[in-house]
């Protein structure tokens, strides 16, 4: 690892060189950490001044370099024109760094990754990668989880815990899972607790999508595709210089598909999709010292509902099961739209002694998810109504309907706006620090409406949840790096967060309960009622991490983390003002980990590997509790005393031969809970021959969704056809382990292992300007499942996509 110390040196550099400069920047990433690196282009246009702490030995490096490799991708996955591994540039760290210098556990996507494998959504993404686990069904409330640890919790008040960022800037809600994905650099998945530099709400880690920000130099794509569902996409995007100094990009996607699953009662598809988004950027550059960057992006997504499938019946709905999986009645036919975009505003300021950076983002969202969550089907039509127009349950044949009738209609919308400033330096010595201040406001109106008949238990009604907050959220953070020796180094941090949260709800319902009875104020019975809350919160999180480059190509780093997920309220789910004025504590979790990353066989072979150990506070999950053994199970919101998370993942890349790259990624996970989390179930009581709700301690039992083994194995094989043109072949098969979708570990809602397989062939001009190629995804087909619960003897269950396939074409410039 170099150390440069003494004062700067300046070099001048002809415009035509500007290839040579920015492959010295890849060199001194790859191979110099800690070299500060800057570029200035002068206001004439045709010379460049680099200011370096570096030497003329690295100089020379970048110029043989740049006669070798004249357009080096900075996050270009796979085998580079020399024939060893591109190398990757990441800013997890809020600065640009190698990966395989950065001490932590990231994995990243290049855009021209995304591209190849067809990727138009976040899901897309966690499906690829090991240990990673997403449930997209409810637009809404993804159920998103790494590393074992996540979040599906259905609330207003309530928080992730795993964070999405756009440049930057927090995504909140379902913004980060609903958002179209094009026109990226690359993707940067950082697992773990991400609490000194990222903040609340990152106990499981951070995930950034950062795009391709426009400069004078123009560039342009077009790319259109057909498949299978009659499904139809096309993206443009076209980036370029529009004056002194400006330069800007825009780019647009538009997709639809028809539905994966048809119901035959409406006669419509459901699944489908009709999807369109938009991304602008304006970048002014007025000198060498000033970067400005404005951003706005929108996303509209239109879909009919999830398809719910009775996988396995009760004794009562043997009758009511689909033959087909994917075919049957429903009532409705349900809904999953979102809405959503922001703008941003981002600007560097180099002082001389390091970088001044403002990010202020205003974003909004709108979300509207309606389902029938039993997937059955009533024949309305065949009721019997007393007095008042509720069904007279003691006159129908119960056993002629499906005992289960749940439409759930949700509604959100939220808004935020958040600032943030820091301050980067660039000093000559062997300390740097990041130090800055950040603050955030949102608000967030949710209404969820239950509408729901249950035959068995004589029920008939409607609950109405209405459900605000408003939140602040301050922090402060700071972060130093010191280089003890050219090779050995510390980084240490610290972030103080505080939240204040305002909470209101109103709860309603018509008909009959479904679960206790409504109370007031002075506890009588009540049909509605209304509460409002408030209570801040506040954590300190720190972080440390040693880092050692022992030899040219290895890195080894320890690190110890803390990440903090604020609390929230049960409101939605409470009986009572005073129940609903309860909340429930913020989760923490303290991480502890340690990792090597190393090339080999002159930059042909990347392997690299992370063991951890996560040991979690108060972690906030939701249960089933029975309050009353005559009606369902209500779903609370609650926080498990302990849970620990430890593991290993492993990452491989490897170029055998030139046009062949391999790579294969695993990840082990032992998830358990370690605390007291109490759940209930009804048991037999043989002393009133009746079933009476039993409290069931989860301790030692497996955290949901948290796999033991997932791998990721796959390939890129290019071979020349002639003189213009290549053919290819494109693979990969991600395994994934059985698991729990609950807590309880039932084995009636465990879902088996899975593998599958995507994959793509065609042909590329060598000039990578025109691209065809044949894909399909799922290719053998699998039916396995995206969600799973057991509702009063049923399991429930929704599938993910089936086998897709389709071509398309493209051309770039």
């Amino acid at each position: 690892m170099l150390n440069c110390y003494r004062k700067p040196q300046q070099y001048y550099f002809s415009h035509r060189l500007r290839p040579l400069i920015f492959s010295l920047d890849q060199v001194a990433t790859a191979h110099a950490s800690q070299v500060a690196t800057r570029y200035f282009i002068r206001e004439g246009g045709d010379e460049m001044r680099k200011i370096c702490g570096g030497n003329r030995t690295l100089l020379l490096l970048g110029a043989m370099s740049a006669l070798t490799v004249p357009e080096l991708a900075l996050a270009q996955q796979g085998a580079a024109a020399t024939g060893g591994l591109e190398e990757i540039v990441v800013t997890a760290r809020k600065r640009s760094e190698n990966l395989q210098a950065a001490p932590l556990s990231v994995a990243a996507l290049s855009g021209d990754t995304l591209e190849k494998a067809g990727i138009d959504e976040f899901s897309e993404i966690a499906g690829r990668i090991p240990g990673f686990t997403l449930n997209p069904d409810n637009v809404s409330e993804p159920n998103i989880f790494l590393r074992g640890i996540g979040t599906d919790i259905e609330s207003a008040a309530s928080n992730a815990a795993i964070g999405f960022f756009l440049n930057d800037v927090y995504l909140p809600r379902a913004q980060g899972t609903a958002i179209e994905l094009f026109d990226l650099e690359r993707v940067e998945i950082v697992r773990g607790p991400q609490g000194t530099l990222y903040g609340k709400n990152v106990v499981g880690g951070a995930i950034n999508f950062i795009t391709r920000k426009p400069t004078d130099e123009f560039r342009a794509g077009v790319e259109a595709g057909i498949g299978n569902y009659g499904s139809f996409d096309i993206k443009a995007n076209v980036a370029g210089g529009i004056g002194e100094g400006l330069s800007g990009s825009i780019a647009a996607t538009a997709r639809r598909h028809d539905g994966y699953a048809f119901n035959s009662f409406t006669g419509n598809d459901v699944e489908d999709l009709t999807a369109f988004g938009i991304l602008a950027q304006l970048r002014y550059q007025p000198n060498d010292k000033l970067d400005i960057l404005l951003t706005g992006d929108l996303t509209r997504r239109r879909a009919r509902g999830k398809w719910v499938d009775i996988q396995i019946p009760s004794d009562h709905n043997i009758p009511f099961v689909n033959p087909d999986r994917r075919r049957g009645p429903n009532n409705i036919d349900g809904k999953q739209d979102a809405d959503l975009g922001g703008v941003h505003l981002t600007a560097n300021l180099d002082v001389g002694v390091g970088t001044i950076t403002s990010i202020t983002a205003y974003r909004e969202g709108s979300f509207k998810a309606v389902n029938n969550d039993a997937g059955s089907f009533i024949d309305f039509t065949q009721m019997i109504y007393g007095p008042g127009g509720r069904i007279d349950f003691g006159a129908i044949d119960r056993d002629a309907f499906n005992d289960d009738y749940y439409v759930n209609d949700k509604d959100e919308t939220s808004n935020s706006f958040s600032q943030e400033l820091r301050f980067r330096s660039d000093f000559s010595g062997p300390f740097n620090l990041l130090a800055g201040l950040y603050y955030q406001h949102e608000k967030v109106e949710r209404s969820e409406i239950a509408d729901y008949i249950f035959v068995d238990f004589f029920a008939q009604g409607k609950e109405i949840a209405e459900t605000k907050l408003k939140s602040d959220t301050w922090a402060a953070f700071v972060e130093g790096s010191f280089d003890i020796t050219d090779t050995l180094g510390v980084t240490a941090g610290i972030r103080y967060t505080k939240d204040r949260k305002r909470f209101s709800v109103y709860r309603e319902t018509i008909g009959d309960f479904l679960g206790a009875e409504f109370e007031d104020e002075d506890g009588n019975f009540t049909r509605a009622f209304s509460a409002t809350s408030k209570k801040s919160w506040d954590a300190w999180t720190p972080s440390i991490n040693l880092h050692w480059q022992p030899a040219k190509d290895v890195y080894l780093y320890a690190l110890v983390s803390k990440g903090y997920k604020s609390g929230g309220w049960n409101g939605e789910n409470a009986t009572n003002p005073g129940e609903a004025r309860v909340a429930y504590d913020p989760e923490f979790a303290l991480n502890y980990e340690v990792g090597a990353k190393t090339t080999w066989l002159d930059n042909r072979l990347r392997f690299n590997i992370t063991g951890f150990w996560t040991e979690y506070k108060d972690l906030q999950t939701q249960q089933f509790v029975i309050f009353d053994p005559n009606l369902p199970a209500d779903n609370v919101i609650s926080n498990a005393g302990k849970a620990r998370v430890k593991g290993i993942e492993i990452e491989s890349m490897v170029v055998p031969f030139d046009g062949l790259t391999l790579f294969a990624n695993y990840t082990y996970m032992d998830a358990k809970i370690t605390g007291d989390l109490i759940s209930t179930e009804l048991q037999y009581d043989p002393d009133c021959f009746c079933s009476v709700p039993v409290p069931t301690n989860l301790k030692g039992n497996v955290l949901r969704r948290s796999p033991e083994n997932s791998f990721s194995i796959g390939g890129d094989l290019t071979v020349p056809l002639s003189s213009r043109f290549n053919g290819f072949v494109r693979a990969d098969y991600n395994w994934t382990d059985d698991f729990f979708f609950d807590n309880e570990n039932s084995l009636r809602t465990a879902q088996e292992s899975v593998g599958v397989l995507n994959g793509s062939i065609g042909i590329a001009t060598d000039d990578d300007k025109w691209e065809f190629r044949v894909w399909a995804k799922n290719l053998t087909n699998e039916l396995y499942e995206s969600g799973k619960s057991d509702v009063i003897g049923s399991v429930l269950v929704s599938y993910n996509p089936p086998r897709t396939y389709g071509a398309t074409i493209r051309w770039k410039y």
